[in-house]
C-alpha cells in the first residue's frame, strides 16, 4: 500500500509538472529594411511572462518582406522586394540551435517579389513578383541552397482600377492541399490562375493554365488560404476590401459568396490584406488596412460560406499581416505603419479576439510565421 501511495503521489507531480509548463510559441518575421540590424527575426513569445522577444537575426537580405520555413524547421527561405534594373532575389538560411545563417542568394529574375511558398515536395520554391507581374520556379539543391531560376511565367492583361491594374500584379502562390495544383493570385488582372505542377520534371510547371477565374472587376486578389479538404478556396479582394468564398472541384473554381469587410456607414481609403483560418478550421480572419486599421472575424458555416463574428481594432496602423498561434489560443498583429506587434487572446469557442496588454515596438513587420 505505501507503494502503490508513492506511486500515485510521484504520477500526480508529474501530471503537474506537465500542466505548469510553460507554453511559448516561436515564430519567423519578415519586415521592411532600413538599417543594417534590420531583416529576418526569429521571435518568441511566451504568454506566461507576457513578451515577446528577439532570439536571432539575419540582417543579410534588403525587405525580406516575406519568409517560410520547410517541414524539418531547418531551412529557411525569403523574399528580398527590391525593383530596379536587376530585380528582385530569393535567399536561403539554415535554422540550427536556433540560429539563421544564411546560405546563398539568387536573381528571382522579376521586379519586387512580395510572396514565396514551398512546393509539397519541398524541391522547389515559387516567387511571385508585384511590379513585372510574373512569377518564377526555384529549384532547391539537397543542401538546402537555391539553384538558378528554372522557370519565369509571364502574366498578361490589365483590368479596372487605372492606378492599380494598368498591368499584371502577381501577389500570392499556394498549392491546393490535396491535388498539388498551383493557384497564383494576380491582382492587377482580377483573376487567379491555376496550374498543373509536376516536381518530378526540371521544369515542373505546365505554362498553359488549366483553369482562370475571374474575379469582379475592380477587386484585386491579395492573399488566399484552402480549407484542409482542399474544396473552399477563401480569397482577400485587396482593392474592393472583401473576402471571396469560392468552391473548388477536378481543377475548377466557382464563386459562392462575397462578404465585405467594412460596414456599410464607412468612408475613407480601404486595403485588404490578409485572410488565415483558425487551426480548427471554423473561422476566418482577415485584415484592413486604409483608414480601417481592423481585424475582421468569420465564423465558417455550410457550404463554406461565412457569417459575420466582430469586427476589431488591429492596435496600430497597417495591419500588413497577422497570424494565429499554433494552440489557436493567442492572435498576434503586425501593424506595419506602427512598427508595433500587438498580441490577442482569442475565445477558441467563439472565434471573437479581445486585445492584451502584450505588445513590442519593431521596425515594419510585415510577415509572421509560427514554427512547430
Amino acid at each position: 500500500m505505501l507503494c502503490i501511495a508513492c506511486g500515485t503521489a510521484n504520477t500526480e507531480k508529474a501530471e503537474m509538472k506537465v500542466k505548469e509548463s510553460p507554453v511559448t510559441h516561436k515564430f519567423l518575421l519578415g519586415t521592411y529594411t532600413n538599417s543594417p540590424e534590420q531583416g529576418i527575426h526569429l521571435m518568441e513569445f511566451d504568454p506566461a511572462a507576457g513578451e515577446i522577444k528577439t532570439l536571432s537575426s539575419a540582417s543579410d537580405p534588403d525587405n525580406p518582406s516575406f519568409v517560410i520555413a520547410n517541414k524539418a524547421q531547418d531551412r529557411v527561405y525569403a523574399v528580398e522586394e527590391t525593383g530596379g534594373d536587376e530585380g528582385g532575389k530569393v535567399s536561403a538560411f539554415s535554422l540550427i540551435d536556433g540560429k539563421l545563417k544564411i546560405l546563398n542568394t539568387v536573381k528571382a529574375e522579376g521586379k519586387s517579389p512580395c510572396y514565396i511558398t514551398l512546393d509539397p515536395s519541398e524541391g522547389f520554391v515559387v516567387a511571385a513578383h508585384y511590379s513585372s507581374g510574373d512569377f518564377s520556379i526555384i529549384p532547391i539543391s539537397e543542401d538546402g541552397q537555391l539553384e538558378t531560376v528554372a522557370q519565369v511565367i509571364v502574366h498578361k492583361g490589365s483590368s479596372l482600377i487605372p492606378n492599380r491594374q494598368k498591368q499584371p500584379h502577381v501577389h500570392s502562390a499556394i498549392f491546393n492541399p490535396k491535388d498539388g495544383n498551383l493557384f497564383i493570385a494576380d491582382l492587377g488582372t482580377d483573376e487567379v490562375v491555376v496550374y498543373d505542377f509536376d516536381s518530378k520534371k526540371e521544369e515542373p510547371l505546365n505554362p498553359e493554365p488549366i483553369f482562370s477565374l475571374k474575379v469582379a472587376p475592380g477587386a484585386g486578389p491579395r492573399h488566399m488560404v484552402f480549407n484542409n479538404a482542399g474544396d473552399r478556396l477563401y480569397l482577400i479582394h485587396e482593392i474592393s476590401a472583401e473576402v471571396g468564398v469560392y468552391a473548388y472541384n477536378d481543377g475548377e473554381l466557382k464563386h459562392i459568396a462575397t462578404h465585405k469587410l467594412t460596414e456599410d456607414n464607412f468612408e475613407g481609403n480601404v486595403g485588404a490584406a490578409e485572410v488565415r483560418l483558425s487551426p480548427d478550421g471554423k473561422f476566418l480572419y482577415a485584415s484592413n488596412r486604409g483608414d480601417a486599421n481592423e481585424i475582421i472575424v468569420f465564423k465558417i458555416i455550410d457550404k463554406g460560406d461565412l457569417v459575420h463574428v466582430q469586427t476589431i481594432s488591429s492596435g496600430g496602423k497597417s495591419p500588413r499581416n497577422f497570424n494565429i498561434t499554433l494552440d489557436g489560443k493567442y492572435l498576434l498583429a503586425a501593424n506595419q505603419g506602427s512598427n508595433s506587434i500587438i498580441v490577442f487572446e482569442r475565445d477558441l469557442t467563439t472565434g471573437e479576439i479581445k486585445p492584451t496588454d502584450i505588445q513590442t515596438e519593431i521596425h515594419k513587420p510585415v510577415y509572421i510565421n509560427f514554427l512547430p
